[in-house]
């Protein structure tokens, strides 16, 4: 499963570093190691949300050890079984659990300080294949063109992380073109989402649902036995509400 929460940047940053002494020392360590308060909050409720994912879908209750892959997959020893991967964002934290390899990026488009776009196409050449060159400057504005980047990183970078080689692998090899919101490719599934300007690319062996957590529920005292089924979404069901990316 896929769980989530979003709008983080809505939070009250101090209720979020309020969290820390919850934090396994390695993490705690690591977020007081950021020196900008957005990556610690994003540090910070990274973990919580793998902690609840345990709970929920294993009943878990403490977070097992992690150790890390040479090329740098984190994985829990004591749990061979249990796949793991996490991402996040400015506005959005995600973390994958399953039985079999995975992979999450989430992105989000950036702005400068007069709200203009900050485009990243021009980093392109040696990491996107043609076709993914010529997809993206397709695109008709500079913002459509930021949005169609990204989309196609955030493959790139959940591929990388299910087969546990980051970025290391031939970058320019395949061909990712997330132009529907669930396909085939690699033998892996892919699940891409937005929501408003944020893009999110799954990667796993099969489609994943998707659970939407709160603050509220992540942070409570002890997690509930099961989550909320009105949260959940069917990844076969193409009616949802919320603004899928699909971009042609």
């Amino acid at each position: 499963m896929l769980w989530l929460i979003e709008n983080i940047d809505s939070l009250d940053p101090e209720a979020v570093l309020a969290l820390l002494p919850r934090l396994s020392p390695a993490r705690r360590e690591k977020t007081l190691r950021y020196k900008v308060q957005p990556p610690k909050l994003q540090s910070i409720l990274a973990e919580l949300l793998l902690r609840y994912a345990l709970k929920q879908e294993s009943g878990i209750r403490e977070l097992p050890e992690i150790a890390v892959e040479e090329k740098g997959k984190p994985f829990f020893p004591a749990h061979p079984e249990l796949h793991f991967n996490l991402s996040h964002c400015k506005t959005a934290v995600a973390c994958a659990l399953d039985l079999s390899p995975v992979g999450v990026d989430v992105q989000e488009i950036r702005f400068d300080e007069s709200g203009e776009v900050y485009p990243r196409s021009s980093l392109m050449r040696g990491i996107y294949s043609e076709a993914e060159k010529a997809w993206v400057l397709a695109g008709e504005t500079e913002v459509e063109q930021e949005r169609r980047f990204i989309a196609v990183w955030t493959c790139k970078e959940a591929y990388g992380k299910a087969i546990g080689e980051g970025i290391l692998y031939p970058l320019t090899e395949f061909s990712f073109l997330p132009r529907q919101e669930v396909w085939k490719q690699l033998d892996f599934s892919f699940q891409t989402r937005r929501r408003g300007e944020s893009y999110l690319t799954l990667c796993a062996q099969e489609p994943l649902a998707i659970q939407t957590v709160s603050f509220s529920e992540l942070t409570a005292p002890t997690a509930k036995p099961d989550a909320e089924e009105q949260n959940r979404e069917d990844p076969r069901n193409t009616n949802r509400e919320e603004k899928i990316l699909c971009l042609t």
